[in-house]
């Protein structure tokens, strides 16, 4: 995922991982059988959600304070484009409502791994941005699904990387332990070959 800075108090940051925990913790509970529907967004992480670079306007329109998410993307949007969303189906676009819905674990790391200008610039580099002819379909094409897929899967790494310490940080971690983890995949011959006096070589 491409890094946007936003805005990471530490002492923000902090209550935001204790929310996260909890989220995380509500989300074994029910696991483990007991009834959950997950928790309203929590308050310290809707502040940072909405710090977050492109957020204070709806992701497809602009329209100021969007209080509706496509939870696939990670993204704001207003009521008008939460219900064109709605029509897309879940598989293209999952949408939840940040103040009247409940949220899980994955779902709120979601949001705060995504954000309205990383989707924009994503969609920038694909020639898909607002201006392009291809904007109302955009949401359908390869590309699209590319992003989903990896957005998936970075959410998945970070929430399995343990307590939550900001994007920047929670990306750094992750990324050496993909490297850390591709190293030791490495077959034995592979690796003997890229040790000089015993001191591995970076790749």
């Amino acid at each position: 995922m491409m890094e946007m800075q936003c805005t990471e108090n530490p002492a923000t940051l902090r209550k935001v991982s204790r929310e996260l925990e909890e989220l995380r913790h509500q989300d074994s509970i029910s696991r483990c059988g007991t009834h959950s529907d997950g928790m309203p967004f929590p308050r310290s992480c809707r502040k940072l959600l909405q710090s977050i670079p492109g957020n204070s306007k709806c992701v497809d329109c602009d329209n100021r304070n969007p209080d509706w998410a496509s939870v696939t993307y990670g993204v704001l949007m207003c009521t008008v484009c939460a219900g064109r969303h709605r029509s897309y189906g879940v598989a293209t676009s999952r949408v939840r409502s940040i103040s009247m819905d409940s949220w899980s674990h994955s779902q709120v790391l979601t949001m705060l791994e995504g954000g309205n200008e990383q989707l924009q610039h994503f969609y920038n580099r694909h020639d898909m941005g607002k201006k392009s002819k291809f904007f109302d379909q955009r949401y359908y094409t390869k590309a699209a699904r590319f992003y989903r897929t990896n957005m998936e899967s970075h959410v998945a790494m970070i929430g399995r990387i343990g307590q939550w310490m900001g994007r920047a940080e929670s990306r750094r971690v992750a990324t050496r332990k993909i490297i850390k983890d591709k190293y030791h995949t490495r077959s034995p011959a592979t690796s003997q070959q890229q040790h000089v006096r015993g001191v591995p070589v970076r790749c």
